[in-house]
């Protein structure tokens, strides 16, 4: 039997052992089903795997969608506090709670879903075991959470503080937050840890999450969480 045989036998009884486990019978002639083989397959090619920009904007912005919007946000939040400033301060405020609203949906979302990530079932996105997602990471895809967060973020801070700075800083920052945040939904689909239709439906409620968040506030300006976090009211930035 040649290597690549045994490859595909060796994929074959992986669907085949996620199939088991499904909770709806499998459509691969389904759309989106189809569209997500075919971007796993485009990005995992060898042509863009051994892309050394390609693999250093990954690592980049898999931090970014991870680690790093979190602690920008609370870094921005306390700094604006000990300076006294508090326009930054709301604006590591808003960031956090986009992160925190956003990340909390999604994680219930994923783990009643429990739809397995591309490299356990490559090339057969359609395996969902529901409620295994919560006691198995490879079932625990839909929606990419890094991407819900870092959507989260960007709505409830590009909507509330950056919305009141003039034009040209309101502008660059928006575009600046939200090309960041398309390029973490990339690099999970690049490294393989989610289907595309992961990250869109993560960027769906990120967004979501974040208007909500924006509504909100404009519903209940001073809110109790703002005196607490923010101090007394002062002229925004």
């Amino acid at each position: 039997m040649t290597h690549q045989t045994t490859a595909s036998a060796a994929l074959d009884a992986t669907a085949l052992d996620a199939t088991a486990q499904d909770s709806t019978a499998p459509n691969p002639q389904n759309p989106v089903y189809r569209l997500d083989a075919d971007i796993q397959r485009a990005v995992r090619s060898s042509a863009m795997q051994s892309s050394t920009p390609l693999q250093q904007l990954s690592r980049d912005f898999n931090w970014w969608g991870g680690d790093g919007v979190v602690f920008y946000s609370l870094l921005v939040l306390m700094a604006g506090r000990l300076l006294k400033r508090r326009g930054m301060a709301e604006f590591g405020l808003r960031g956090a709670e986009g992160i925190a609203l956003s990340s909390a949906i999604s994680a219930i979302i994923k783990g009643f879903a429990g739809r397995s990530r591309p490299f356990v079932t490559p090339g057969a996105p359609w395996h969902w075991s529901f409620l295994h997602g919560w006691t198995d990471a490879h079932f625990f895809s839909m929606p990419s959470g890094h991407t819900t967060a870092t959507f989260g973020f960007t709505t409830a801070v590009c909507f509330t503080v950056l919305a009141r700075q003039p034009g040209l800083l309101r502008w660059s920052g928006t575009m600046l937050y939200f090309a960041a945040a398309f390029l973490v939904a990339f690099s999970r689909v690049y490294t393989d840890q989610h289907w595309f239709s992961d990250v869109a439906a993560g960027a769906l409620l990120g967004l979501l999450s974040g208007i909500w968040l924006v509504r909100f506030h404009v519903r209940n300006r001073n809110s109790r969480l703002d005196r607490i976090m923010l101090g007394a009211p002062a002229q925004h930035l």
